[in-house]
């Protein structure tokens, strides 16, 4: 990724946590409607199938979805909290330098 002069990015242990549990609920929200409609084959058989497969279709690509959010606040969870080890050893060796 190409570098931007002058940008910062300030990056909180408690903000990757909150970034992985808005994941996780966006990856629950996102399973819970994953279940594809019941759909009637009344009298359009043809249409009725066609739509059913569409709706299985689409209900694969939501639950992909789903499963890549839920692996991200898997690594947002894990990297907040390297995240809070690295500081942690970090400090303890600046204290160590000092005495």
């Amino acid at each position: 990724m190409a570098q931007t002069p002058g940008f910062r990015l300030k990056v909180l242990a408690s903000g990757l946590h909150q970034l992985a549990n808005k994941c996780d609920k966006a990856s629950s929200d996102l399973s819970a409607d994953a279940t594809p409609p019941a759909i009637s084959t009344s009298g359009w058989t043809t249409s009725a199938v066609t739509a059913h497969v569409m709706a299985e279709r689409a209900a694969k690509d939501v639950s992909a979805v789903a499963a890549h959010f839920a692996a991200r606040a898997v690594h947002f969870n894990l990297e907040g909290t390297a995240f809070t080890q690295l500081d942690q050893h970090g400090a303890a060796q600046l204290r160590g330098v000092g005495r």
